[in-house]
């Protein structure tokens, strides 16, 4: 009971926030039109509806999309937690429906508590510890992060933070355990940040109390890990490199540098690109700048325990600056990397991101060391104030593109009557030439079709293609421009060349070519 008005303000910041950033009609699980419109939180809901029809629960794999061969809820950025969650449901829930909206207010729910209580210990009253958490809670990297739903779950960087700070927590395997293994079920990025933090504890109880009992209890974390990462179909699916590694980087002025020039009300920002913009966008904001500006020139607090962190982070940001070195926008030198290296790096193309670890912790370090000043209320309120000011503009831009939210209409490019009954006579939805950035809007729209009626898709938008699903495609290919489409089959042709064969099949729906079954 003594908590319950610190869970009612932390719920109103949490809904106030999300208003500022999301529609609130994007809350309710029947409104999906919003999420189709050709970004990944489209295939997020595509991907858990497609394993909430397919009834496998609890395997991770899903049998409508990539068909025959299936892919997995992990590839789909569909939070296979999620599906472990409402797996069990999947029977007496209402077909089409999404669960974006509200595992964002979930996000922002849990990043609120986890950024509660890091900073309460520290704070004078509940003011100034109110003040700390929404600085460290509403970082512009999680905002920016809409399309993307799983990367919205920074409160697991959060929650390894608060196990890590306090000795007796961190000395619990089970707590590490917790948080990796629900890191593992949402995004291996985000694994890979909350094991940095794992791993800084492991190195100092191994070197500053000479244990052994760290190793034996990591043996068998790691040991679970890989399981959950068996079980999602990470190995053995011949996933080919996209030799990118490199061209989604993190600045080096990225703290201060909003990257994109509409973000900011109060900074400068280079000119954007998808790289520094979106991926490596680790920008503060002006308000936690100036707390951070604040720590560096008064020094209050000894936060020495932090710096075991120093080690893992410096491989993260390593990898996240790149072979190439960006200032301001432009290149200051090139590293050329070897063709291998360049490939096993390849599972963390997307490096910008994994520099957040080092940016929530300088965040989490600067407001703990302003809080043991004298007018600190006031200096975190100021610092919320401008931060607000600062941010404005970009909360604006991301909840103008979630607009469609407050509009019932859930196809825009596909509204035609005909692709239901399209789609229920044919036993497969195809979609050739197998390439999802030709018009992914549309796909989305006709896959989302296809997943309420429960019809396979043979070619859908993942992170990774398996091998067998790449060699099926192009055989696929090859047959369709010989003419030959399997019975049954709908196939979409996305750039509109139908071979002589197959023309009196053909017919134009909503400016989109199909072959009829």
């Amino acid at each position: 009971m003594k908590r319950l008005p610190v869970l009612i303000l932390l719920l109103a910041t949490a809904v106030l926030l999300y208003a500022a950033w999301m529609p609130l009609a994007t809350l309710d699980p029947r409104n999906v039109g919003w999420l189709l419109d050709g970004h990944d939180h489209g295939q997020s809901a595509i991907g858990l509806a497609a394993y909430l029809a397919g009834d496998v629960w609890p395997p991770f794999h899903i049998a409508l999309l990539s068909a025959p061969e299936g892919t997995s809820l992990l590839l789909t950025d569909s939070i296979p937690l999620l599906g472990l969650l409402l797996g069990p449901f999947a029977g007496v829930l209402p077909p089409g429906l999404q669960f974006v909206g509200p595992w964002l207010f979930a996000c922002l729910m849990l990043q609120l508590l986890f950024a509660w209580a890091l900073v309460r210990p520290h704070a004078p009253d509940v003011p100034t510890a109110w003040f700390g958490t929404v600085l460290l809670a509403a970082l512009p990297m999680l905002f920016n992060r809409y399309p993307h739903a799983s990367l919205c779950a920074q409160w697991l960087i959060l929650w390894a933070l608060w196990i890590y700070v306090e000795p007796r927590r961190a000395d619990r395997p089970w707590w590490w355990l917790a948080v990796l293994g629900v890191a593992t079920l949402v995004h291996s990025y985000l694994l890979l940040m909350v094991a940095s933090i794992w791993g800084a504890s492991l190195l100092r109880r191994l070197v500053e109390r000479r244990q052994v009992r760290p190793l034996i209890e990591a043996v068998g974390i790691i040991g679970v890990v890989t399981l959950l990462l068996a079980a999602q179909g990470v190995f053995g699916g011949g996933f080919a490199s996209t030799h990118t590694y490199g061209a989604f980087p993190m600045a080096l002025d990225a703290w201060w540098n909003p990257a994109n020039p509409t973000y900011s009300a109060l900074l400068p920002s280079s000119p954007q690109d998808h790289g520094r913009g979106f991926e490596g966008l680790n920008y503060l904001g002006a308000g936690l700048l100036l707390t951070v500006l604040i720590a560096v020139a008064t020094r209050r607090v000894a936060l020495r325990p932090l710096l075991w962190l120093v080690p893992g982070f410096a491989v993260l940001a390593l990898v996240a600056i790149g072979p190439q070195p960006l200032f301001w926008g432009q290149a200051l030198t090139t590293v050329h990397l070897p063709l291998w290296l360049t490939d096993a790096l390849d599972p963390v193309r997307a490096s910008g991101r994994l520099a957040w670890p080092l940016t929530y912790t300088i965040a989490y370090a600067a407001i703990v060391s302003v809080m043991a000043l004298s007018r600190a209320t006031l200096l975190l309120a100021a610092a919320v104030a401008l931060q607000a000011v600062d941010l404005a503009p970009m909360l604006a831009a991301i909840r103008a593109t979630a607009a469609r939210a407050n509009s019932s209409t859930v196809f825009t490019r596909t509204p035609d009557l005909r692709w239901e009954a399209l789609i229920a006579r044919a036993h497969q939805v195809d979609f050739t030439p197998a390439d999802a950035f030709i018009n992914l809007e549309v796909m989305e729209e006709i896959t989302w079709r296809a997943v309420a009626a429960r019809r396979p898709v043979g070619f859908t938008y993942t992170s990774r293609t398996s091998r067998a699903t790449r060699e099926r495609t192009a055989a696929e290919r090859l047959a369709f421009e010989r003419g030959v489409v399997p019975p049954g089959h709908l196939v979409i042709v996305q750039d509109g060349v139908v071979p002589a064969p197959l023309a009196p099949r053909a017919i134009r729906i909503d400016g989109v070519t199909v072959i009829v079954p």
